[in-house]
């Protein structure tokens, strides 16, 4: 019987199968190292993951850059500063940023950082300035020599040189120095920091004369010569050099309201001394019969 070319194909595919599924071997179009070959070619052409590497480095340049912002910003806001200074010869009433109130005296600095003023009321003075301190946080003013620190109260430092000087208004204040010393000062008394960092304190004194100059008022009670004509120069702006004994102590008082050639007039008689004007705003003090 003659079978048709559909059944013979047939009959050959249910030969290969059974074949197969008894562990025979199926007549593949390609062989099986063809076929293996083909698939690891395949394989190997597929795209690498490079995405996640480029994403991950973008973010950390990124990071990298708003971290040096925020450390940048930071930094200004701690370290930016103000410095409150009069012009030769005047006094300047100024504001912090609390409302604090500071009168400086002729040739005195304030320093302060208004950014941070919020987390840290410190000042660092130079110089001679009366305080009107609003209440809140601690409020430090620092020198060279020492430290003062209140929480809200009226007082005066004197920080020249060698000299710092504290004088209690209202309220109460603790004045340090450098060398570790402290004292606790309340209304109507004087502290003062000496050589090695022991405070000398005054209670019970009358308060005016330390903050007369708050008034242009200039008041020495046996001071000596050296600490009247400085006060002099600072007041006016001007320049007086000395040819004197400087152990010289003087007692009286001028204001600002006359000019710098009637208060030497008024003072160096009381010495025994006279001046001469050598230039435009210099002074030369001697003794009275040279």
């Amino acid at each position: 019987m003659k079978l048709d070319k559909e059944h013979i194909d047939l009959t050959a595919v249910d030969h290969q199968s059974k074949a197969f599924f008894k562990g025979g071997k199926f007549q593949w179009g390609k062989s099986q190292s063809d076929v293996w070959a083909n698939l690891e070619a395949r394989i190997d052409v597929q795209p690498k993951g490079h995405s996640l590497f480029i994403h991950f480095n973008h973010f950390k340049w990124a990071f990298a850059a708003g971290f040096l912002v925020i450390l940048t910003l930071g930094s200004f806001l701690r370290f930016y500063s103000i410095t409150i200074e009069p012009i030769s010869g005047q006094h300047l009433l100024s504001e912090l940023p609390d409302h604090s109130k500071v009168n400086l005296n002729a040739q005195s600095s304030l320093t302060y950082h208004p950014y941070w003023w919020k987390i840290n009321r410190t000042v660092k003075l130079q110089g001679e300035a009366y305080f009107e301190v609003e209440k809140g946080r601690k409020f430090i003013v620092e020198s060279t020599k020492g430290s003062t620190q209140v929480l809200g109260t009226t007082f005066n430092i004197l920080a020249r040189q060698e000299v710092y000087m504290v004088i209690c208004i209202t309220g109460s204040v603790k004045v340090k120095s450098t060398k570790g010393f402290e004292t606790i000062l309340k209304p109507n008394s004087k502290a003062e920091i000496q050589a090695n960092g022991k405070i000398k304190v005054e209670t019970d004194i009358e308060t005016f004369p330390e903050i007369s100059w708050k008034r242009n008022l200039f008041l020495f009670t046996a001071s000596p010569v050296l600490q009247v004509f400085s006060e002099i120069e600072r007041q006016y702006g001007v320049t007086i050099k000395i040819n004197i004994n400087t152990t010289l102590l003087y007692t009286g008082n001028f204001t600002k309201d006359q000019n710098v050639e009637e208060i030497l007039a008024y003072v160096c008689p009381a010495l025994g001394l006279k001046y001469s004007r050598l230039s435009a705003g210099e002074y030369l003090i001697t003794k009275e019969n040279e």
